[in-house]
């Protein structure tokens, strides 16, 4: 897939080029940042039906659904992506434009009611759950509930945290940085940690682990 990018975004393309991040890769985490606002995954024909549907409500400007299946690859067409499409698209996660995004900048939008999904510890789980955190570049994390918003890392892989180390942690936002305090990693306090801070964390809620 071909994009159009503007003059104006050529600077923040080259800083992207430093990061080793292809055009496919840009556009792939923008998919991301709208499934994470919308708090939905898209995986079938009826959700891109649903997204534009989200997209118009906050935008006021209707994608057809198979735009969107073009841009998120679900359609295999070698077409042209139009810098005003991914321009509404960034507009929807909070940044101005696509040029915007391309910078690394945190969206403009200060405050306001955010469409995530969202694990509140204490009211969803119950201790022994599980929970699985995933995020960018293929890191994933394994943790277990022990109560009182504490947390233990069960499994880990291409992360600094470790089987064993424990953690403070009351919320999990999807799409959003994960910020984890009174980290205990290798029985020595380790203070404040954060999974992925450029992309956000996924998460799923898996089953149970007896003590």
């Amino acid at each position: 897939m071909t994009t159009v990018i503007t003059p104006d975004s050529f600077k923040a393309l080259n800083l992207l080029h430093t990061l080793s991040m292809t055009e496919e890769e840009i556009i792939k985490s923008l998919c991301r940042k709208v499934e994470a606002t919308s708090g939905m995954a898209i995986v079938k024909s009826k959700d891109f039906e649903q997204l534009a549907m989200k997209i118009f409500e906050r935008t006021g400007t209707l994608l057809s659904p198979t735009t969107l299946k073009r841009i998120w690859g679900y359609l295999k067409e070698n077409t042209v992506t139009r810098t005003s499409t991914l321009d509404l698209l960034a507009q929807y996660c909070g940044w101005r434009d696509y040029a915007e995004f391309l910078t690394g900048n945190v969206p403009e939008i200060e405050s306001g009611f955010v469409d995530v999904k969202v694990l509140n510890v204490d009211r969803d789980i119950k201790p022994g759950n599980t929970v699985k955190l995933m995020w960018h570049p293929s890191r994933i994390c394994l943790i277990k509930y022990l109560g009182n918003s504490r947390w233990e890392v069960v499994d880990a892989e291409g992360t600094r945290l470790e089987a064993g180390d424990t953690f403070s942690c009351s919320v999990i936002m999807s799409g959003e940085p994960l910020y984890i305090n009174n980290l205990i990693h290798r029985d020595i306090p380790s203070g404040v940690y954060v999974c992925g801070r450029r992309s956000g964390v996924r998460f799923t809620v898996g089953g149970f682990i007896p003590e």
